[in-house]
This record gives C-alpha cells, structure tokens and sequence, in this order.
C-alpha cells in the first residue's frame, strides 16, 4: 500500500464488499489489497487538491461503486473464475499422474502396475480437498510462521530418525541442498530430503518474481511457505495409514508434487498461459481465413 496510514472507512468498505463474494479466500486477499491501492490512490489526488479529509473519502467510496453492484459484478464473474480453477486442477492431476506413471521405472526401475495410478487419484482427490479446504484458507502471514516452526520441527526429527543419528548441524547443512542425484532421489522417489529443500527454494524464488502487486513479497512467502509444508506434513501422516509400502511412497511423492504446483503455478499465470495457447491457435485459423 502506498499509504501507511490506515484509513478504516476503506478497510470497513473493502471488507463488506469481500465478505459475501464466492471466492477463494486468497483471491479475496488479493481483490482487497488491489481495491485498497485503488481507493487510497485516489484518496491522495483528492487530498493534494485541499478537499476535506472526510469529504475526500465520502467521495472516493461513492465513486467506486455500491457494496451490493461490485459484488454483483464480481460474482457474474464467478463462472469463468471457476472455469480456471477447474482447468488447472485438471493440468495438475494431468501432470501428477503421468509422473506416478513414469516415476517409479525411472527413479528406481519399477515395473508400471495398475495400483500406481489407483494410489495416485486416491492421493490427489485427499490432497484437493485438503488443499482447497483447510490449507489454502490460512491467508494470515504471521500464523503462517508460527504454524511452519512445529512442522519444520517436526521433519527435521524425521531426518534424525532416517540417520539413526542425533540431528547436528553438520548432518543437517548436508541435507538441506544436494545435487547429488543418489540422495535427491531413492526408494523414497523425490521425498528425500534435500528434495523438499529444492522444491521449497524454487517456491520462494517464484515468490519473489510474482508479478502480483497487491500482496507483498515476503507475506506470499510465508504463506506459500506454510502452505507447502504443511501439506509434505499431511503426506507423512497419509502415508502411515496406506496398506502397503509402495502405496505410501506414491501418495507421498503425489502430495509432494501436488503441493509444489500449487505454489508454482498461480491462478494468474494459468490464465497467462491459457490466453497465449488461444492466440496461437487463432493465428493459423485467421491465415486460413
């Protein structure tokens, strides 16, 4: 936000406008902060022009719109919002399963079996609904951070545990990057590890080149941070109910991928690169024509 001052008539606004609106949580955050920037630019032009404090923002709510029209608006866009929402989560169950196909063979020469892709649609459909439901709803940053100690706590005695060794810092700086190919990937497919670390690295660095200027940087960071963990955290715990070792390692690595799309591919840039693919489709078509 460009001013620092909050002004509790916008926040009050914003906040009615959002309440009743059938979208994400995080898309909400999203469509706040922009309508914020917007109301306070204003707000500003309004000011340097020596109109009254409360004048000025009378006039900038009345301007932007009646709570009842905006939300009405928003949700007539609601349709083709989850039109999106659907494509990518079939683009990410497209991608998972294909990995649960090929995986196996290629990390640790594994004969294809009809349970992998059985194991994997059971795990994506938990991992949606977890995801959607419960995850994706934590939007605040500063419990993001509280909520990330436990877990990290809580995968950094599971290394300890695949040692067999006292966690120190030397085992655990050894751990947390590796390019060595033996321990990015083994009988637990990619959830190894310094795997989750990699993962987790290219998170933050996705984060960090958003093009979303509405929510700070280092708040998408937390919460993608949290986010991601938590769900490699669900996928320990789903994995200790499976029937069989080779489901546990494919519901993990399923989760695992699932959570690292989720953070890597935005709702935005899904429909970026749904808007390209349109366009080059329609180039041949209009030569033709």
């Amino acid at each position: 936000m460009s001013k620092q001052v909050s002004i509790k008539e916008f926040d009050s606004y914003v906040k009615k406008i959002t309440k009743e609106l059938r979208l994400d949580e995080i898309e909400k955050k999203e469509l706040e902060e922009e309508w914020k920037q917007h109301l306070y630019d204003h707000y500003d032009l309004l000011r340097r022009d020596n109109v009254d404090e409360k004048e000025a923002i009378q006039s900038v709510i009345d301007q932007f719109g009646t709570v009842e029209m905006l939300q009405e608006e928003v949700n007539q866009t609601y349709p083709s919002s989850m039109k999106n929402h659907l494509f990518k989560e079939i683009l990410i169950g497209i991608i998972c399963l294909i990995a649960s196909v090929v995986g196996p063979g290629l990390l640790i020469g594994a004969y294809f079996q009809p349970y992998f892709i059985v194991a994997s649609i059971q795990a994506l459909v938990v991992a949606y609904f977890i995801h959607r439901f419960i995850i994706k709803k934590q939007t605040f940053w500063l419990f993001s951070i509280i909520g990330f100690i436990p877990i990290y706590f809580i995968f950094l005695q599971f290394l300890a545990q695949m040692h067999g060794a006292p966690l120190t810092l030397e085992l655990y700086l050894s751990e947390i990057f590796s390019l060595d190919w033996n321990r990015l990937a083994g009988l637990n497919g990619l959830y190894e590890f310094p795997t989750l670390h990699i993962f987790w690295y290219i998170i933050l660095i996705v984060q960090l080149v958003s093009g979303n200027n509405y929510v700070s940087v280092w708040k998408r960071m937390c919460n993608a941070t949290f986010q991601y963990w938590a769900m490699l955290l669900i996928a320990l715990v789903i994995a200790k109910f499976q029937s069989s070792a080779e489901w546990s390692v494919i519901s993990m690595n399923v989760i695992l991928l699932y959570a690292f799309l989720q953070q890597v591919i935005s709702n935005q840039q899904f429909i970026q690169w749904k808007e390209t693919i349109n366009r080059l489709v329609a180039k041949p078509r209009e030569g033709e024509n």
